[in-house]
């Protein structure tokens, strides 16, 4: 399906003050750009302007290409390199990189997800949970890598462990020592805990039970939100896995614009096309006039 404006050349034939029989006997199966050249060297005014309308002025190409139309925008992104392709995509909205998700399987999404900061997976995480609720999503093991981290200071852990709330402490207490809570003297357990090196500590709240690892890094990140990322990038690629497709990618509206360009770069040419065409008209207009008359002329033969 061609674009109306190309039917049979004609209008652009009368855009440029020639014939269309001239049309046919002058220039048969000439590119718009040497048509355009050929006839400004003859000194064709019409044919001049012409070129520097399109050229400069995004609100005429708009409407010489008729890019409000989505599929003129889409045939026209077909139609090029793959390389040069790729450079729509900076000027679409995260909304719109965000869409072009769904096109790959959730697999290979999470696959994507490997080269992306911690900072962005804990935001699209927190997209769909509440932070309550995402603290429950994570395993022993997950728990176990956070109380490891190195950034994790022992007094900070210490402060959090003092203002458990009493069920919770009651699971520390019996946990750690074997015995009712009634029966232990628990200052006498925090001075005892607050001891040990700090190599002994974080080992030691490591191996909590997850109950009390859940609500000692609700403190801690209640207290410093910059603690979510102390989780590493797997546990939360396993939380966003366990999302039906539809959510995850939702989700992913809390990667930063640059990690979105680059997974979307990931699509194959047709499909980065049809995420390419959702471009503002303007934007797309302005993009095809950076990128040369090469595209303009190619556009207007599609």
């Amino acid at each position: 399906m061609s674009l109306i404006i190309d039917a049979n050349m004609k209008l652009f034939a009368d855009r440029i003050g020639i014939t269309s029989s001239r049309m046919i006997e002058d220039y048969g199966l000439s590119t718009i750009d040497e048509i355009i050249e050929a006839e400004t060297e003859k000194g064709n005014a019409a044919a001049y302007n012409y070129a520097i309308e399109i050229g400069e002025s995004p609100a005429k190409l708009i409407q010489t290409l008729q890019l409000h139309s989505t599929e003129n925008r889409f045939r026209i992104l077909n139609s090029m390199n793959p390389v040069d392709l790729k450079y729509i995509l900076p000027l679409l909205s995260e909304e719109d990189l965000v869409m072009g998700l769904s096109f790959f399987k959730q697999d290979y999404i999470l696959k994507m997800l490997e080269n992306v900061s911690v900072y962005e997976l804990a935001n699209s995480a927190l997209e769909f949970f509440p932070l309550e609720e995402l603290l429950k999503m994570f395993d022993e093991e997950d728990y176990a890598m956070f109380f490891m981290n190195d950034e994790l200071e022992k007094e900070v852990v210490m402060e959090q462990i003092r203002s458990l709330p009493e069920d919770i402490m009651q699971i520390f207490i019996e946990s750690v020592t074997g015995q009712p809570q009634e029966d232990v003297d628990a200052n006498e357990l925090m001075t005892n805990i607050e001891s040990l090196d700090d190599d002994k500590f974080k080992k030691f709240t490591a191996a909590l039970p997850i109950e009390v690892q859940m609500q000692l890094a609700y403190q801690l990140i209640i207290d410093n939100r910059e603690r979510l990322l102390m989780f590493q990038p797997e546990s939360y690629i396993k939380v966003l896995g366990k999302l039906q497709k539809p959510d995850m990618i939702k989700s992913l509206i809390g990667l930063n614009k640059y990690s979105l360009i680059m997974m979307n770069a990931e699509l194959p040419r047709d499909l980065m096309a049809v995420v390419g065409a959702q471009a503002d008209a303007t934007d797309f207009a302005r993009f095809i006039q950076k990128n040369g008359k090469s595209i303009i002329g190619k556009a207007l033969m599609i």
